[in-house]
C-alpha cells in the first residue's frame, strides 16, 4: 500500500483524539464517557504507522483477510460503546423518575402549606368581626 494512505490515517487518529480531548477540555464530552473514544484514537494512530500488526493479529486469529478482522474489531468496539451508552441511559432514566417524584411530592407538599396559610388569615378575620359584633352589643 501506499505509505501516504498510512500517513492520512494517522494524522486522522491524531485530530480525532486532540478533538476528544478538546471536547473533555470545553466539558462538552465527560471523561467517563470519553474513555473508549480515546481508546479508539490511540488504536488508530498506533495501528496506523504499523500496519504490520493487523497482519500478525489475523494470522494468529487464523483470519485470511486481514482487514475483515479490522472489521471485526471495530463491529466489537462499537457493541462496547453501545453498551456503554444503554447503560448511562438506564442509570439516567431512573434518576429522572425519582427526580420527577421528588418533585411532584414537594409542589404537593407546598400546595398544601399555601392553603393552610390561606386559612390562617380567614380563621383571624373571622373572629375580628365575631369580636365586632361583640363589642357592638356590648355597647
Amino acid at each position: 500500500m501506499n505509505p501516504d494512505i498510512y500517513f492520512v490515517s494517522f494524522m486522522i487518529g491524531i485530530g480525532f483524539t486532540a478533538t476528544v480531548l478538546h471536547l473533555i477540555r470545553v466539558r462538552k464530552l465527560r471523561e467517563q464517557y470519553a474513555l473508549l473514544w480515546l481508546a479508539l484514537g490511540m488504536l488508530m494512530i498506533v495501528l496506523s504507522p504499523f500496519p504490520g500488526i493487523i497482519d500478525r493479529l489475523a494470522s494468529f486469529f487464523n483470519v485470511d483477510y486481514a482487514p475483515s478482522l479490522l472489521y471485526l474489531l471495530a463491529f466489537i468496539g462499537v457493541l462496547f460503546l453501545l453498551m456503554h451508552m444503554s447503560i448511562a441511559l438506564s442509570s439516567l432514566t431512573g434518576r429522572v423518575i425519582k427526580l420527577t417524584q421528588t418533585l411532584a411530592m414537594q409542589e404537593q407538599r407546598i400546595r398544601e402549606l399555601e392553603q393552610q396559610k390561606l386559612k390562617i388569615p380567614r380563621i383571624f378575620a373571622q373572629e375580628a368581626a365575631e369580636r365586632a359584633e361583640m363589642d357592638d352589643r356590648a355597647w
